[in-house]
C-alpha cells in the first residue's frame, strides 16, 4: 500500500490542535494554594460550599483554608492531606457538587516527582488538579489507525472516539501497569503483545469545561503496531465498539471532532507523525 501523504492544510490544522490544548485557567475560576505554589482552581460555588463546612461547628479539618478569593492547603504530610481533601469529597459528594464519582484514587504528583496527596479522581477535576492519563495509538502499519467508541454511559464524553485504550493513572500505579491494565480491559490485549510498545512522549492539556471545572492533565503516549488479524475485544463494559480506519479518515474524524478532545491531542500527534 502506497504511503499516504498527508496535506499541508490538514498538517495546519492538526498542529493547531496541538498548540491550542493547553488553555489559560477561566477568569471565573479561584485558586488553591498548596505553599507559595498554585495546586489547582475552583469553582465560585464549590469555594462558598467548603467556606461554609468549614465555618461549621462540627467539621475537623485543621488543614484546609479558605482567605479572601482562595483555598489554602498546608503543607503537611501526604497522608494528613490526603485524609483530609477525602473528608472534604465526601460533603462535595453529599451535596452534588462532586459529578462522576469512581470510587477510585488520584495522586497529586508535583513536579519533583513527589506524591503530596491522593483523592477521589472527580475530586481532581472539581479541583483542577494536574492528573496523569495514558493513551495507546493502536495501529496496523499498513496505514490503518483502530479508535474505540467510548460507551453512552460513560460520565465523560459517551458516544465519541478515542484512543483504542486511554485511562487515567490511578494512585500506586506506575505508567506501565496503567498501560497494561487498560490495554487488557479495554481492548483485551495481554500481555504478549506488550513488547511492542513504544513510549513516545507526553503531552500536558489544560482547558476549562461545560460545568466551569478545569481538566488538568498531561497524557503519556504510546506506539502499539497491531498484528492485521488482532481484532480488540472490550472486556470492562467502557467501549462500544471499535473502528478500523485509514490515516486519511482518521484525519477527518479528529477534525470534525469526533474525537474526544484528550484523544484528539494524541492522534493528531500520532498523524502529524505517521504522514
Amino acid at each position: 500500500m502506497p504511503t499516504y501523504k498527508m496535506d499541508l492544510n490538514s498538517r495546519s490544522a492538526l498542529t493547531e490542535i496541538i498548540e491550542t490544548s493547553f488553555r489559560s485557567v477561566p477568569i471565573d475560576l479561584l485558586p488553591v494554594h498548596y505553599g507559595d505554589q498554585i495546586f489547582g482552581y475552583v469553582t465560585p460555588t464549590i469555594f462558598l460550599a467548603i467556606q461554609k463546612f468549614l465555618e461549621g461547628d462540627q467539621q475537623q479539618l485543621h488543614f484546609v483554608h479558605c482567605a479572601v478569593q482562595k483555598i489554602i492547603l498546608d503543607e503537611v504530610t501526604p497522608h494528613q492531606l490526603s485524609i483530609e481533601l477525602r473528608i472534604l469529597a465526601e460533603y462535595l459528594r453529599e451535596i452534588h457538587l462532586l459529578e462522576g464519582w469512581r470510587d477510585e484514587e488520584f495522586s497529586f504528583i508535583d513536579e519533583h516527582s513527589h506524591e503530596r496527596f491522593r483523592v477521589e479522581r472527580s475530586f481532581f477535576r472539581a479541583f483542577g488538579f494536574h492528573s496523569r492519563a495514558v493513551h495507546i495509538n493502536g495501529y496496523i502499519s499498513g496505514q490503518q489507525l483502530w479508535l474505540a467508541r467510548r460507551s453512552h454511559s460513560k460520565h465523560v464524553d459517551p458516544n465519541l472516539l478515542d484512543n483504542i485504550t486511554a485511562g487515567g493513572v490511578s494512585a500506586n500505579e506506575t505508567l506501565l501497569n496503567s498501560v497494561v491494565r487498560e490495554l487488557k480491559e479495554e481492548a483485551g490485549i495481554l500481555t504478549d503483545l506488550i513488547y511492542r510498545l513504544q513510549p513516545i512522549s507526553s503531552i500536558t492539556v489544560r482547558r476549562g469545561l461545560m460545568n466551569s471545572s478545569l481538566h488538568h492533565e498531561t497524557l503519556y503516549t504510546y506506539d502499539l503496531e497491531m498484528p492485521t488479524s488482532f481484532q480488540p475485544q472490550n472486556l470492562d463494559h467502557e467501549v462500544s465498539e471499535f473502528l478500523l480506519v485509514d490515516f486519511e479518515e482518521a484525519i477527518e474524524l479528529v477534525l470534525k471532532e469526533e474525537l474526544t478532545i484528550d484523544a484528539g491531542v494524541v492522534t493528531a500527534d500520532f498523524l502529524l507523525r505517521h504522514c
